[in-house]
């Protein structure tokens, strides 16, 4: 029987040595985990492979910055990032055609480019992946396993031995902890 070599090794095999079997284990590691965040976020079998894709290609170009942290989740906010960043894009890009009102007469909607859309949203998005990262292993696997693979409480609870009611406050007293951090950090800047 063979040691599994752990994330920290491969990823140090693909930094010091230019090893690429290294980082091909890691995505067959995290492959699956990622693609289903993306799925639930895309809604849709090519564009969650596409942004699957994407997160690893930009993970190996950051392999560098990354920071020690569970690589998995890393990669999947990474995927998260591109997702909701394709999904803005294809909602300022879509036109709607001719089409009929509720009485079957043909309207015509100009194209307009969403104006909600806040350019600080990708800020935000890496405040907030800041502040994950910061947070101790237990509440970070915690939010992992509930925010990006969409574990179920009771799944949760089972995993940590908790009960669903223990991590339902866990997870609301982690929010209101990087809430605060978050806050904090707008008001520093």
């Amino acid at each position: 029987m063979t040691n599994r070599p752990t994330d920290i090794e491969l990823i140090r095999a693909v930094l010091q040595e230019g090893e690429a079997r290294a980082f091909e284990t890691l995505m067959k590691r995290y492959t699956s985990q990622v693609y289903g965040v993306a799925l639930r976020l895309m809604k849709d079998e090519d564009n969650a492979q596409e942004v699957v894709q994407l997160a690893f290609i930009q993970a190996y170009k950051q392999l560098e910055s990354w920071r020690g942290e569970n690589f998995g989740a890393w990669v999947t906010i990474i995927a998260n990032h591109i997702g909701l960043r394709l999904l803005e894009k294809e909602k300022r890009r879509q036109t709607v055609s001719i089409d009929e009102d509720d009485e079957g007469m043909p309207m015509n909607i100009p194209d307009q480019p969403d104006e909600s859309y806040d350019e600080s949203h990708e800020e935000q998005l890496q405040r907030l992946e800041k502040a994950v990262s910061q947070l101790p292993e237990s509440d970070r696997q915690i939010i992992q396993w509930h925010y990006y693979e969409g574990l179920p409480l009771q799944t949760i609870a089972e995993r940590v031995g908790q009960t669903e009611n223990n991590i339902k406050v866990r997870i609301f007293r982690i929010r209101e902890r990087l809430k605060k951090k978050i806050e904090n950090e707008n008001n520093n800047r």
